[in-house]
């Protein structure tokens, strides 16, 4: 654990594709996921298109909610 908290030693991409495919997995729109995440739309479109990086944080909300949707 770091001086401020908790540090992640592995960084944690997610591709434009992964996203996709996060993105159905969830049942989430462009529009949804960017409601959902806090974030206009255009920046979920920027980052589908490979144009901007995907946040650590937005990769981390997006497989926590994946693992909370799967069944036990």
């Amino acid at each position: 654990m770091g001086a401020n908290g908790p540090t992640f030693e592995t960084r944690m991409p997610l591709t434009p594709k992964q996203l996709r495919v996060t993105l159905k997995q969830l049942g989430l729109n462009q529009v949804a996921a960017a409601k959902q995440l806090g974030v206009d739309p255009r920046t979920v479109r920027r980052w589908l298109a490979g144009d901007r990086k995907i946040p650590e944080p937005v990769v981390i909300l997006l497989r926590t909610w994946l693992k909370q949707r799967r069944p036990k």
